[in-house]
């Protein structure tokens, strides 16, 4: 009888022992579960726009050229500038900016920024810069 009572102890710990290995698997399975189950609903949740993206996306007319120049010329002044024009556009009192009206709005706000221009004439149905045309007449 001590034969089967070893084997049936044997036969306990090997039982035992599978539904340790099984409950680990089981725990296993569960975090990876988990974790995919967080990853698709992060992946399905859109991140909402940072207030330069909503700015960037409100601005015409060579907008995004003026608010560069602005970036580079007055950083602290943009970083809180930014932020308060994209809280206009999400309350939708401001739905579009031009290039040219946040160019006034800079300037009268005291913050001195240049942009880049150039003067192009139309002549025979292909643009030229004015320089080009001035030298063409000498």
């Amino acid at each position: 009888m001590s034969d089967d009572t070893t084997k049936e102890t044997n036969q306990e710990k090997e039982d035992a022992a599978l539904k340790m290995l099984n409950a680990k698997r089981m725990i296993e399975l569960r975090k990876r579960a988990s974790t995919a189950r967080t990853v698709s609903e992060a992946k399905q949740k859109p991140k909402p726009l940072s207030d330069r993206e909503v700015l960037l996306k409100a601005l015409s007319d060579r907008g995004d050229e003026v608010l560069y120049s602005a970036e580079a010329s007055y950083p602290r002044e943009m970083a809180i500038l930014i932020p308060k024009l994209a809280s206009l556009i999400r309350s939708r009192q401001v739905e579009t900016i031009s290039g040219g009206d946040l160019l006034q709005f800079l300037r009268s706000i005291g913050l001195r920024v240049s942009v880049q221009t150039s003067i192009s004439v139309a002549e025979h149905g292909k643009t030229v810069s004015l320089a080009d045309k001035l030298k063409q007449q000498d």
